[in-house]
């Protein structure tokens, strides 16, 4: 069982909650968006976008790479992040 400052992953390792995982995809957008403004995340390939979150600060890899989906939901957090949250549609009207 793991202290207060720690949680376990999926192998029961014990991880300080300062440190990232892939399974941390709001937290990984979040960080990505500020280290890289401005970057085109629609158009980065995806070994590319594995490697600027491997080279996040407080990354850990657990030793297996990502899937398809979890790439995915890792650029719309980033998007998400860089858009700041409003979830207003430029489609709506505006009455």
């Amino acid at each position: 069982m793991s202290n207060p400052g720690t949680r376990e992953n999926h192998t029961g390792e014990s991880l300080s909650w300062d440190t990232l995982t892939w399974q941390d995809i709001q937290a990984i957008g979040m960080a990505l968006a500020e280290r890289h403004p401005g970057e085109n995340v629609l158009t980065l390939p995806p070994n590319r976008l594995e490697r600027l979150v491997e080279d996040l600060p407080r990354f850990a890899p657990e030793g297996t790479a990502p899937d398809e989906f979890t790439l995915s939901a890792i650029v719309t957090a980033w998007i998400d992040a860089e858009e700041g949250g409003d979830d207003s549609s430029p489609f709506e009207s505006q009455v």
